[in-house]
């Protein structure tokens, strides 16, 4: 199909040139084509084909090559190239929508400087060649101009292709990431409560007989750690069975639930957010409440009762979250510094998992004992979307020279399309003048470019723009009725100045709103260019018309049936508009249906896993925990041992089947998606 795509219009090309010249010359039996002339236009079209076909992968050789094989056909026939020179346009418009600005800002007037060249060879030199180099600057940046709208539209496609490729990324790996997150939750779980209950209490059997005391120490101990261990589980169950939504709610009030949920299990936490009204959300807020989570686990793993605080900065101006978490070191409510289990037990995963949170966006974290040793602290920095690091990343952001122009507010969002088209506009009417009376280009020019300078914003204030157009047109009228321009100059600026008025129905249609409330643009335009003329000719005609006094009545005739005249032309510019918006606004919804599709489906599948997950703790895992309780309370050792140990099998079990890993010949399903919309 790429193929067909790049060959179809050169193809096309060369074959209505063939039967244009020397087809029908041939077919007049011309004598003047002969077998040389013959061989050269079949040549320069297989050469001229050859070069187009190229232009998708080298578009400014393409268009350099096509230059060059017009020049070369000078010897021929002015008829042998007519078809043949739009191939310079074709080329130009792939180098605008393939290659970056500055390479368009260069070949165009390379191109257009050869053609004027090839123009002054083939006419002769005077209005002729100059009226053809300036059609010729005309159609070049309105090709320029259309080609760097079309570059902008595929650049955002493919941004929204890449967003969308990378949310599947993440939607397939969400369960296998869940499972990974929640291996590190509940290792030190397994790793250390469950064993070392079974430890003390294996130790104690061996031992009854010699030191009947470790018995009471071990059921003492088993008992504590139980409810210890089944309230961290349940704790973990609670927090795995929340809803998908919940994950989207500000970071400040899942801390709040979250440190509310903490105070129920013996924590003092104090939370404190600031700004306040700072609505956190996304993958920083994530980070932060996953590491705000961890800190009071560990508290409440070593050093229940204490009082925690929790303190979050969000940077209102980069975007940087700032995460603080404090607690006294009170360990069983009795105040001791950092109690020396916090510094023997655990495996280190809970903080080597808030660490690695961090760093995957960028920031830092440091946890461990607070400067006056009564407690512990743990102190994370993330970088937000806007921060430096994350804008060093973005390649394809604005060069040294858009920077400082985005610096000027009027010139935002400006491309070089606008200033194409712009130009382009203000260029006609000047053309016109040139043809028909040469001498007063310059006094044209300043209506003719403050007519089309509005267009520049067309697409930022598109009803703006129109009633800017529409009120520099009646620039003419009163320039003729002041005496400053002629008669003839002044109908050429109107009536060539006609295409800036289409440009800003466009500009409506497409930009300004849905196809039913722009639709009374078609009659605003339409009478607004009828009565600009009307007042050309009013002014044209002033001192007949005061001796007339019926004339009045005929000039009102002729600007309604002008008016009427305009609305096929202005309807069908803002039609074409509305359908450009219609079509785009099409493709935007089905790229964010589509992302939002494959997001959801991602949390819902993270979801689904936590809550698979939380089944199985709550079906094996917590029933022993409990069972555990229940017999260190009712001073069964043996059975202590035993359900601890059961516990600690069943929990082993889970986090092999978390970390297994997923076999090489395993495809993860793919759910289907809708298919795109063909940009």
């Amino acid at each position: 199909m790429e193929r067909i795509r790049n060959w179809l219009l050169p193809v096309l090309t060369a074959a209505l040139q063939l039967a244009y010249w020397p087809g029908r010359a041939l077919r007049e039996d011309d004598p003047a084509v002969g077998a040389v002339q013959l061989v050269a236009a079949l040549t320069a079209a297989a050469a001229l084909t050859a070069a187009l076909a190229a232009r998708r992968r080298r578009p400014v050789a393409a268009a350099l090559a096509v230059e060059v094989v017009l020049i070369a056909c000078l010897p021929l026939p002015q008829d042998a190239t007519l078809v043949h020179a739009l191939g310079v346009l074709i080329a130009l418009y792939s180098v605008a929508v393939r290659c970056p600005g500055r390479t368009a800002a260069v070949v165009g007037p390379v191109l257009a400087v050869c053609e004027a060249g090839r123009s002054v060879l083939v006419l002769e030199p005077g209005v002729e060649a100059a009226g053809e180099a300036a059609v010729n600057c005309v159609l070049f940046l309105t090709v320029v101009g259309l080609g760097r709208s079309r570059r902008r539209w595929l650049a955002g496609r493919r941004t929204a292709a890449r967003d969308l490729a990378r949310a599947e990324s993440e939607r397939a790996r969400a369960a296998l990431t869940e499972r990974e997150r929640l291996a590190r939750e509940l290792h030190d779980v397994s790793a250390h409560h469950l064993t070392s209950v079974v430890v003390t209490a294996d130790a104690a059997l061996r031992l009854g007989d010699r030191k009947p005391e470790l018995s009471a120490q071990a059921l003492e101990f088993a008992a504590d750690t139980g409810r210890e261990t089944s309230a961290a589980l349940y704790r973990l169950v609670a927090l795995m069975r929340t809803s998908a939504a919940d994950e989207e709610s500000p970071l400040g009030e899942r801390v709040a639930e979250l440190s509310a949920g903490f105070a129920r299990l013996g924590l003092h936490p104090a939370v404190r957010v600031a700004p306040e009204a700072a609505p956190l959300t996304g993958p920083t807020a994530e980070a932060a409440f996953a590491i705000v989570r961890e800190a009071l686990t560990n508290a409440l793993r070593y050093a229940p009762g204490s009082t925690v605080r929790i303190h979050i900065l969000a940077g209102t101006a980069d975007g940087t979250v700032d995460v603080t978490v404090e607690d006294d070191g009170a360990a069983g409510g009795v105040p001791g510094g950092v109690p020396a289990a916090r510094q023997r037990l655990g495996g280190g995963r809970g903080t080597v998992g808030m660490r690695e949170r961090a760093t995957a966006l960028g920031g830092t974290l440091a946890a461990g004992p607070r400067p006056d040793g009564a407690g512990w602290a743990v102190r994370a920095h993330l970088p937000g979307a806007t921060s430096p690091l994350h804008r060093q990343s973005a390649h394809h952001g604005p060069g040294p020279l858009h920077q400082r122009a985005l610096r000027h507010r009027a010139l935002r969002g400006l491309d070089l399309s606008d200033g194409a088209v712009a130009l382009a506009v203000a260029t006609l009417p000047v053309f016109a003048v040139v043809v028909e009376e040469p001498t007063a280009v310059a006094l044209a020019c300043g209506p003719a470019v403050a007519h089309a300078l509005g267009l520049l914003w067309r697409r930022r204030a598109p009803w703006a723009v129109l009633c800017a157009v529409l009120a520099t047109a009646w620039l003419a009228p009163l320039g003729l009725a002041f005496g400053l321009l002629s008669p003839d100059v002044a109908l050429c600026l109107v009536v060539a100045g006609a295409v800036a008025e289409c440009v800003a129905v466009y500009a409506v249609g497409a930009f300004a709103g849905p196809a039913g409330v722009t639709w009374p643009v078609i009659g605003a335009a339409a009478a607004g260019l009828s009565l600009s003329c009307l007042a050309l000719a009013a002014a044209d005609g002033m001192a007949q018309l005061a001796e007339d006094g019926g004339g009045v009545g005929l000039l009102l005739f002729l600007g309604a049936v002008v008016g009427v005249a305009f609305l096929p032309p202005m309807a069908a510019f803002w039609g074409l508009g509305a359908a450009v918006r219609t079509r785009r606004e099409r493709v935007r919804a089905w790229e964010d249906h589509a992302l939002t599709a494959t997001v959801w489906s991602a949390v819902a599948e993270a979801h689904e896993e936590r809550r698979r997950i939380a089944v199985e703790l709550r079906g094996q895992v917590l029933r022993h925990a409990d069972a555990v309780v229940a017999r260190a309370e009712a001073g069964d050792l043996g059975g202590v041992a035993t359900e601890a140990r059961a516990g600690l099998s069943a929990m082993r079990e889970l986090l092999a089947a978390l970390r297994e890993v997923t076999a090489p010949g395993d495809v993860p399903e793919q759910r289907p998606h809708p298919q795109p919309v063909p940009s």
